[in-house]
């Protein structure tokens, strides 16, 4: 299952976004939405790789995603670098 990201002209995360999961620069914020089960909404920050990992597992939760994974692949083609 994919989600719909909400569309961003601009990136709007930037270097001191972290992901939840390990220290990498997080291309994703997921807004999660309250559901039984779960004890409150909240935010989750994601790398790509935390988030290609989750994204099917969290995705009937999601109230807002912010994707911004499309700047890594505009940073490689920009200087062949990650940044």
């Amino acid at each position: 299952m994919s989600i719909a990201p909400t569309e961003h002209p601009v990136a709007t995360l930037n270097a001191t976004h972290r992901c939840d999961r390990c220290p990498s620069r997080a291309y994703t914020l997921v807004v999660l939405k309250w559901s039984p089960g779960l004890p409150h909404d909240g935010e989750l920050s994601f790398c790509r790789h935390h988030m290609n990992m989750y994204e099917d597992a969290i995705a009937p939760y999601v109230s807002l995603l912010i994707d911004e994974r499309w700047t890594i692949d505009k940073h490689l083609a920009d200087d062949g670098h990650v940044h």
